[in-house]
């Protein structure tokens, strides 16, 4: 069961009502005080399954504030702190299964920020890694191959080769190249985007454990299966050890090596691993949770090919008559 929603959050919400039935005011004082308000709120980590109720309020605020805002000719590119919270706002729609909805907002804010603090700025870029994420999270990676070239272009000449940002923006690109099943391109940026991450950042680094994932996948593209699995397992060590057993990347990371056992047809291995996953992610991101079905998808999948056929019509919720 998650956490209710946070209290700051909440009294966020009750001022904005406050603010927008207060009586007569002129339209564009309330957006903009509206728009400081709601900037205020605790800086939550969208990653956390535990703050997902959360931002389901702060988000239908943002959407109905935005419009607002346009309408009232208050720009919603300051203040920084305003774009932080839409920047995590955006990443909560990745991160929660609601990309659709990421998509539409991202592309707005991409577009207005790109208009009025440059297409280099390093908010417009976030805006786009944004974008380009809920892209591909709802299956439209081949509209975002070209933004995140763009990002890594962008980033690579403001920054340099070896800047955190940098790093994660061909992370991005490296991940991206392997879901276009483009693995012999992929392979070459992991590679590199690994051993810099590892010099720069070091071996146990969000990114760098982003990035050794992302080789995992183009070894594994390539055929080389044994050795991705040995990679998946490194990378799921790391996680547990920095982020905690049951944190949502090392949940992740369980589920790339159970993928891996379950495409080499190590099935009692595979079973294995998924059974101990599935009520874990269940737990931590819900049953409806895209990992958690394809999670369950796959032990079904597993048993099946085990000759355990009533186990898998359990799992699946099969009548039996």
């Amino acid at each position: 069961m998650r956490p209710p929603v946070d209290p700051a959050v909440e009294r966020a919400h009750a001022d904005l009502l406050r603010l927008f039935r207060a009586g007569p005011a002129a339209p564009d004082v309330v957006c903009a005080a509206a728009r400081d308000r709601l900037a205020a709120v605790p800086d939550l980590d969208p990653g956390d399954p535990r703050t997902w109720d959360s931002y389901r309020l702060i988000t239908a605020d943002v959407q109905t504030l935005l419009g607002y805002l346009r309408e009232a000719g208050v720009p919603h590119s300051e203040p920084e702190g305003f774009r932080d919270l839409l920047i995590r706002v955006l990443r909560h729609l990745d991160e929660a299964d609601r990309a659709e909805l990421g998509v539409l907002l991202a592309g707005l804010v991409h577009d207005d920020w790109r208009e009025r603090l440059g297409e280099a700025h390093p908010d417009t870029l976030r805006a786009a890694e944004r974008l380009a994420a809920c892209l591909s999270a709802r299956g439209d990676t081949a509209r975002a191959r070209p933004l995140l070239e763009r990002i890594l272009l962008l980033r690579t000449r403001t920054l340099g080769g070896d800047a955190p940002a940098t790093l994660l923006a061909a992370c991005h690109l490296g991940a991206c190249l392997d879901r276009l099943a483009d693995h012999r391109s992929a392979f070459r940026l992991n590679a590199d985007t690994v051993r810099r991450c590892e010099r720069r950042l070091g071996r146990d680094d969000d990114t760098t454990l982003l990035a050794t994932g992302n080789l995992a996948d183009s070894l594994f593209g390539l055929g080389k299966h044994r050795k991705a699995l040995a990679l998946h397992r490194d990378v799921h060590r790391r996680r547990a050890r920095t982020s905690g057993e049951d944190a949502l990347p090392t949940l992740r990371a369980a589920a790339n090596v159970a993928l891996a056992l379950h495409r080499l047809g190590d099935h009692e291995p595979a079973r294995a691993a998924d059974a101990d996953l599935l009520p874990r992610l269940e737990r931590t991101a819900g049953k409806n949770h895209s990992t958690t079905r394809t999670t369950r998808t796959r032990l079904e999948k597993t048993l099946r090919a085990l000759g355990r056929p009533e186990e898998a019509d359990d799992l699946a919720g099969t009548p039996k008559f």
